[in-house]
């Protein structure tokens, strides 16, 4: 069975924490390291359902350390994350069979949640399916041909290798939709947020030009006066600001 964990490689502590707190809250155990040679050595020790790895550290390339995961842990998923892409890291990347390329800094956390998720989903689809084919091929191999009873299990597997794939894609549909719903959530409240952002510029427009007004045609004690153009220039300022 595919481990529920990830092991999340990169130099920049603040990236460390956010997406360790972001993938715990999706239920997945997360094991981090700042150096490619601390990202190899839990290779080797641990099993993990995911790599997260940043292209760019230290003492190496993350491209290097996903082509040795590949070695270490074939059905491990391997994600690269940088704030530096280019097109041949990028080509690379795949071609050693990394399921995703993120950018830093990251548009939306929900995101990196999905592709993660995504990713585990697929790899525990293909780790079940290689678990299947093994048994149906242990079964031909022990029982002479023709004989019914392996025939019989042989189907069986067949059929059960069959709903784990849809099981496992209706599962991926699952999380997709779920993180989608998410981002649209978000998206919903940053939207509300502007609108009420907006709403209290216009306010204050209003009122800096009702201030204004009163101070140009009222004489007013000078205390007041003073006070009321203290208030209309930063009323003035925050507008410029914005």
């Amino acid at each position: 069975m595919l481990p529920n964990s990830v092991l999340l490689i990169d130099d920049e502590a603040i990236v460390l924490d956010v997406l360790t707190v972001a993938l715990e809250k999706k239920g997945l155990e997360v094991k981090t390291g700042t150096c490619a040679a601390e990202g190899l050595e839990l290779l080797k020790s641990e099993r993990f359902g995911c790599l997260l790895v940043d292209k760019n550290l230290p003492d190496g390339s993350g491209i290097d350390l996903i082509r040795r995961a590949r070695e270490l842990q074939p059905l491990c998923a391997c994600i690269v994350i940088t704030g530096y892409p280019n097109v041949e890291s990028i080509l690379e990347a795949l071609r050693l069979g990394a399921a995703d390329y993120l950018e830093k800094p990251f548009p939306q956390m929900a995101l990196v949640q999905e592709k993660v998720l995504q990713a585990l989903a697929r790899q525990r689809v293909l780790a079940e399916r290689e678990a299947l084919v093994k048994r149906v091929q242990e079964l031909q191999a022990a029982q002479p041909k023709g004989d019914f009873s392996t025939h019989a299990q042989v189907a069986l597997l067949q059929q059960a290798l069959d709903v784990a794939r849809d099981d496992h894609q209706r599962a991926l549909r699952e999380v997709r939709d779920a993180a989608q719903a998410e981002i649209d959530a978000a998206s919903g409240r940053l939207d509300a947020v502007k609108f009420r952002h907006q709403q209290a510029l216009t306010a204050l427009r209003k009122g800096a030009t009702l201030l204004a007004s009163l101070l140009d045609s009222h004489r007013l004690p000078a205390p007041v006066e003073r006070d009321l153009r203290e208030l209309r220039r930063a009323m003035t300022e925050v507008l410029d600001e914005t």
